[in-house]
């Protein structure tokens, strides 16, 4: 086996620690408690980060940052397709058509471009056949659709790994149907390029390195606040040039599927939708220990609105919201005056089915204390008894978010008992640690130039 100190995990958030000031908002808010301050800078601890965002919201310098792979990772020899979420139409004002908003998205740089939920309407098909065929799974069985919460439930709630939906996401399944219909056109499968425009970091993660398969079906993901300023411009300067007007050959609804609440109404039984990280660690503790019985399905996002809320949308989440819903209506009236074109994609729905499951998803063994269970055993054991030593402030100002997160550092030989502050007033009084030591075990987590500001307003010399 590995070694766990080997193991390499995909990450898109970064930090800049040119830009970093190790102002710990970030390490305070991280929900998986990733996050570190060493030398007076954050640092990720890898196999802890869910990449939900969280840090990059609250980081006052823009040191954090999402790495995508950006447009220029296109190329340029092959048949280009952008596969397009519906929140991103719902980042423009109501006056720019569904239809004008995807064909700027092709003047960009591809030869085609397809509205993601497109894949929904197989989604709702694949839930019902799950209902008839796993009447003995255990419940509630979790949504798989934020990879975000898929590996939240890998870090800090693995007993849970099972419960996981074993369907690959909307996105997935257009980008098989696109490799697919394109291959049966007659386009060699080697010159296909798909590109998902992202609304936040996880899905990034989720192209570049899958939960539950070998490989994805996508090629790059792009930020999509890159996307959405090169759309802009060219809608402003083809604003006489308009679309005519058309409707999304999928159901009305299916353009709201990532919005929190939309999903669980297809599926049989009780089901509850969960957005945001503190809500939905919240429920997950309930559910782990117990204390949530009688739930069928869980459709959990870790966004606020489900991806209306994402790190990467650049317009307001709540505004995106109301022209999804206000979309959805102009569809409903538009199928019932019209008749609906057809979803093309529902033509490959059987043979998408043979490729639409994922493994099992385990929990992350890189948060092992040990492979040894023994040696393992002996740590927890270890990590008991220096918590009930440490203060319980869960101050950070040892650059842990929390006392047992110290204690645990500790044990993995990352920190040391006198990085607490006020254990190092202890060990000062009895004479275990001298001034100087103390102040250098600060300096060690917080960096040197941190202190300059206090002794130059004292009118002392660094030291």
């Amino acid at each position: 086996m590995k070694n766990m100190k080997d193991r390499d995990y995909t990450h898109a958030i970064q930090i800049d620690t040119d830009k970093c000031i190790g102002c710990s908002h970030c390490m305070q808010v991280c929900p998986t408690q990733a996050i570190r301050i060493v030398e007076g800078h954050a640092g990720i601890m890898s196999e802890r980060c869910v990449d939900c965002g969280e840090c990059y919201r609250v980081c006052p310098v823009r040191a954090i940052y999402v790495k995508d792979d950006g447009m220029s990772v296109i190329r340029h020899d092959a048949y280009r397709v952008a596969l397009v979420p519906s929140v991103f139409i719902g980042q423009f004002p109501s006056e720019h058509t569904a239809s004008e908003i995807m064909e700027a998205v092709r003047l960009i740089g591809f030869d085609e471009v397809l509205e993601v939920e497109q894949a929904v309407d197989f989604m709702k098909k694949e839930y019902a056949r799950f209902a008839g065929e796993a009447e003995n799974v255990v419940r509630p069985v979790i949504s798989s659709f934020c990879p975000a919460i898929v590996r939240l439930i890998q870090v800090h709630y693995p007993s849970l790994t099972g419960q996981i939906l074993k369907i690959k996401a909307p996105h997935d399944i257009a980008a098989l149907y696109v490799r697919k219909s394109k291959e049966k056109a007659g386009i060699d499968p080697r010159n296909i390029f798909i590109c998902y425009v992202t609304p936040c970091a996880a899905k990034i993660v989720a192209a570049r390195a899958p939960v539950g398969e070998k490989v994805s079906a996508i090629d790059g993901a792009i930020d999509m606040k890159e996307v959405y300023n090169l759309v802009s411009k060219i809608l402003m300067e083809k604003k006489e040039a308009r679309l005519s007007k058309q409707f999304a050959n999928m159901s009305p609804d299916s353009v709201n599927w990532s919005l929190s609440g939309t999903e669980k109404q297809y599926f049989r039984g009780r089901a509850l939708a969960i957005d945001g990280m503190d809500n939905a660690m919240e429920f997950l503790d309930r559910l782990e220990s117990g204390r949530v019985t009688g739930v069928d399905f869980l459709e959990m996002r870790a966004c606020d609105q489900g991806c209306a809320g994402g790190i990467l949308c650049p317009g307001n989440r709540f505004l995106t919201v109301e022209r999804l819903e206000q979309r959805e209506k102009k569809l409903v009236h538009l199928t019932e005056v019209n008749k609906p074109g057809k979803n093309d994609l529902m033509d490959y729905a059987e043979e998408l089915h043979q490729v639409s499951t994922t493994d099992p998803v385990y929990p992350r063994d890189g948060l092992l204390l040990d492979e040894d269970m023994e040696k393992a055993l002996q740590k927890m054991d270890r990590i008991k008894k220096l918590n009930s030593y440490l203060p319980g402030f869960d101050c950070g100002a040892c650059g842990a978010p929390t006392c047992r997160s110290l204690a645990e550092d500790i044990v993995k030989e990352k920190a040391t008992i006198s990085y607490c502050v006020f254990v190092q007033r202890v060990m000062e009084k009895n004479y275990n640690l001298s001034p100087d030591q103390a102040f250098h075990v600060i300096e060690k987590i917080w960096g040197k130039d941190r202190l300059k500001k206090y002794q130059l307003q004292n009118g002392k010399t660094e030291s």
